[in-house]
């Protein structure tokens, strides 16, 4: 097993816990982390807690399951698979939503960078953050594209 193998594991294994300290102990002190739902990089060990806890109140059933992976270096890509239910307050960057009660089930992906002590000190989360909303009922779905007969 490759380092970002081990530590995209244990990352694994800690969000399915609910560990919060072993899930930050993956992370450098100074990381960056980029998501597509923030509109600025989260920036230190302390922001990846604090938005791993607030998903997993939002979610408290979070299950998070590692797809392929592949790693060269210090470089390593994963695909994931996230199920849950949102049966708690959800935090977003435009405020706290209730609960909704939906089932969310979201493929993406994550590139990382890790440091010589196989702690992570960038990372890039990738997945489709409108059907995230869609799925918890917080944006429509689109309209159906109708063709105009000529």
């Amino acid at each position: 097993m490759g380092r970002f193998e081990t530590v995209a594991k244990a990352f694994v294994d800690a969000i399915n816990r609910g560990d919060l300290d072993a899930v930050t102990a993956s992370y450098s002190e100074n990381c960056t982390v980029e998501d597509p739902m923030y509109p600025a990089p989260l920036v230190g060990r302390n922001a990846v807690r604090e938005d791993a806890a607030a998903f997993l109140r939002g979610f408290p059933d979070l299950r998070l399951e590692l797809g392929d992976l592949l790693e060269k270096g210090d470089i390593g890509m994963a695909e994931y698979r996230i199920t849950g239910t949102n049966t708690g307050p959800l935090t977003t960057p435009m405020g706290e939503v209730p609960a909704t009660g939906k089932r969310l089930d979201v493929h993406g992906s994550v590139y990382a960078r890790l440091n010589d002590r196989d702690l992570t000190v960038e990372e890039h989360r990738h997945y489709d953050v409108a059907g995230v909303m869609r799925a918890l009922g917080l944006m429509p779905e689109p309209e159906a594209a109708t063709v105009a007969a000529r």
